[in-house]
């Protein structure tokens, strides 16, 4: 049995990245989850947050918007609508993005079918200055 695990993060436009790791660490719908090679196959839901490669200081982060999560014995795939690197996140345009997003959902009534996509950008935006603040320490 291989002791690393395939990850795969794909949005609709494009597969973003292909890396093995011996960890990775997701933002479940009902908290954060570790997959390590050898992990039962399961389905889950996933929420915006940091989904993390490995751990320490040689850890790789990126931002994820939700989506799903296919779990395999050796392979890990993510689906989502979005999701960026650590290194192509700024403060500024986190906080731009949840301006906006705010000022969005501020105009909508809350049965507006687009309540949950700028709620959903709102999100990603706070995961995003999260991570930069928590990498800040």
């Amino acid at each position: 049995m291989s002791i690393v695990v395939q990850l795969e993060i794909v949005t609709p436009e494009a597969l973003l990245l292909t890396e093995e790791t011996m960890l990775v660490t997701a933002p479940g719908a009902e908290g954060y989850f570790g997959v390590m090679a050898g992990h039962a196959p399961f389905v889950t839901l996933l929420k915006p947050g940091t989904l993390t490669l490995g751990e320490g200081d040689d850890a790789k982060r990126h931002v994820i918007a939700g989506g799903y999560a296919e779990i395999l014995p050796e392979k890990v795939t993510i689906l989502t609508e979005r999701a960026l690197s650590r290194e192509q996140i700024t403060m500024q345009q986190a906080k731009s993005e949840q301006l906006e997003a705010e000022g969005k959902l501020a105009a909508l009534q809350p049965e507006d079918s687009l309540v949950a996509f700028w709620q959903l950008r709102l999100d990603f935006a706070l995961a995003c200055q999260e991570m930069l603040n928590t990498l800040k320490v």
